[in-house]
């Protein structure tokens, strides 16, 4: 049985419609929790004027986390906050002790500002659940139906990349990737791409030595540790961007490792703009969330795509499957 928590995000945002929106398609089991609103779920409902949202507020309340049923200082009619929404499907998440056990957590999106007025002390969502999991080791994983692409590094200025890309960001990113591959996406031997930082791949040095002096370095480190862990992957590269993606795109490949942000979600978000997942690697549970904002110019009018929040809750159960059959 694979149970999911999800967590409403941001209350002004379109996670709380998506939630209606999911419950009223049958995404969301009787074994799975919701932590959001009820009072603020209500007034969403009435706001749509919508048989689905109606219908999805029906099948969405029994799923209701009764640990939130009163807001800020306690009292019933207060509003849930996105940092004590969080928080709390945190808490039931870890409430069960065997990993192989826990449900997956599923978050919509959060406003990082608005979070850390309530008392989040992370740039995001990934530092926060790294803390609570006590992982050292962590890394952000896009996922597709015909893409699947982890950052060595995040949230940099690009002229900082060069002096920040090191060997160890590109093992730890590519021994979260391919461990994953195999526990999470049931692969037997998967292949992963460990992208060049430079045009060509550096052409031997002609464009540049980080390929020489750090990412060859980090594929023969990852080659090492495979064979270490007994884990049956092969790490391929350094390999020029600018043809990784349709290598992977074709079947080449399992997964790639870019160095940079925009160097992976760039190709990224072209072929999976509206049904990318964000997964966060190296946790002790499955974590995935829609891979857009909280969109509050739109949200409270019904529009919101669906897409995104849908691929991850289907993708969250498929991992959180493969992670107990790995574990059995």
């Amino acid at each position: 049985m694979t149970r999911l928590v999800i967590t409403q995000g941001d209350p002004a945002g379109v996670g709380p419609e998506l939630l209606l929106r999911m419950a009223d398609e049958g995404l969301l089991r009787g074994e799975d929790r919701v932590v959001a609103g009820r009072a603020q779920l209500r007034e969403l409902v009435a706001t749509l004027d919508t048989r689905w949202a109606a219908a999805g507020f029906a099948r969405l309340e029994p799923l209701l986390d009764p640990g939130v049923e009163r807001g800020a200082g306690g009292r019933a009619d207060a509003p849930l906050g996105q940092f004590a929404a969080l928080e709390r499907g945190v808490d039931l998440v870890l409430a069960e002790p065997d990993p192989a056990r826990r449900p997956a957590l599923v978050t919509a999106p959060i406003d990082k500002a608005v979070a850390a007025a309530e008392g989040l002390r992370h740039p995001g969502h990934t530092e926060y659940l790294a803390e609570r999991a006590k992982v050292a080791d962590f890394a952000m994983l896009m996922a597709g139906p015909t893409i699947r692409v982890a950052l060595a590094t995040i949230h940099l200025p690009l002229r900082e990349v060069p002096a920040r890309l090191d060997a160890a960001a590109i093992v730890r990113a590519g021994s979260l990737l391919a461990r994953a591959l195999v526990e999470d996406f049931a692969l037997a031997r998967p292949r992963v791409g460990i992208l060049g930082l430079n045009p060509h791949a550096g052409e031997r040095g002609l464009l540049g030595d980080e390929e020489q002096r750090i990412v060859e370095p980090a594929i023969a480190a990852l080659r090492e540790w495979a064979d270490a862990a007994k884990l049956p992957a092969s790490f391929i590269g350094p390999l020029p961007a600018d043809t990784a993606f349709h290598r992977h795109r074709v079947g080449d490949l399992d997964g790639l490792v870019a160095m940079y942000h925009d160097q992976g979600l760039g190709p990224f978000k072209l072929a999976h703009f509206h049904d990318g997942v964000n997964v966060t690697l190296g946790l002790p549970f499955v974590r995935t969330s829609p891979d857009h904002g909280t969109a509050k110019d739109i949200a409270g009018r019904g529009v919101a795509d669906t897409t995104s929040m849908r691929a991850a809750i289907e993708l969250a159960r498929a991992m959180a499957q493969a992670r107990q059959r790995a574990a059995s």
